[in-house]
């Protein structure tokens, strides 16, 4: 068994700094989503890789190559998936042991797992990291808790919990920071929809929550019809 660490959050965000770097530098406007972005708007969890959302058309297997191109830190390994066409990235850490340590890096063009189309001007910078609106930061994270809890796999579904604790940290941090979705005229209707259809559900277990639901404008009040 590999005695390899984790990356430690300041690898994970200097990683990301790498990526984004690069990626700019080729004309592709990027940002970060999924553990990383949480990371860096103040969510405690440390994240185990990068997610880096890509708004461009580009092919998401020509963009890993680049990457491999321009810093020899990263390389790309065949999946554990069988029959997939695709390759896994990576970026090699500095390490003083003999263990190899690495992060992994998700590249994800836009719409793929529904990530909107995110304009340039709506990204937003901190801590020199490129970061994708809370907003949707939080509605994508939402949509993994529903999807992890909906996953055959128990792997996927383990993970429900702390998706439901990033949540419940994100929430509060956008609600400090007078977020609402009427301020976001960007974002798709159908990304809206969805997110307030399963506000609806994370409610069932998580009811402390609504109110910072409501702030945010994600709460659908349920209309109930009485019988005639």
């Amino acid at each position: 068994m590999s005695r390899s660490l984790p990356p430690t959050l300041t690898e994970v965000l200097e990683v990301a700094k790498v990526t984004a770097r690069i990626l700019n530098s080729c004309g592709i406007h990027c940002c970060l989503v999924g553990g990383a972005a949480c990371a860096a708007l103040g969510v405690r969890r440390v994240p185990n890789d990068v997610d880096m959302a890509v708004m461009t058309n580009e092919d998401e297997e020509n963009i890993k190559q680049r990457l491999v191109l321009a810093d020899s830190h990263f390389y790309l390994i065949n999946p554990k998936t069988p029959g997939a066409t695709y390759k896994v990235l990576w970026f090699r850490l500095f390490t003083m042991s003999s263990y190899r340590r690495s992060c992994k890096v998700d590249i994800l063009r836009r719409g793929t797992l529904n990530i909107p189309d995110i304009p340039p001007d709506q990204i937003r910078i901190i801590r020199g990291l490129p970061i994708a609106p809370i907003l949707a930061v939080l509605c994508l994270k939402l949509q993994a808790w529903d999807h992890h809890g909906a996953a055959i796999e128990w792997r996927f579904r383990a993970k429900q919990p702390t998706d439901a604790r990033d949540i419940a940290e994100l929430l509060a941090i956008a609600v400090t920071g007078g977020a609402n979705v009427s301020k976001e005229a960007w974002l798709p209707q159908d990304f809206v929809s969805e997110a307030k259809r399963r506000v609806t559900d994370f409610l069932i277990t998580e009811r402390s929550t609504k109110g910072s639901w409501k702030q945010l404008g994600l709460y659908r009040r349920q209309i109930r019809y009485m019988k005639v």
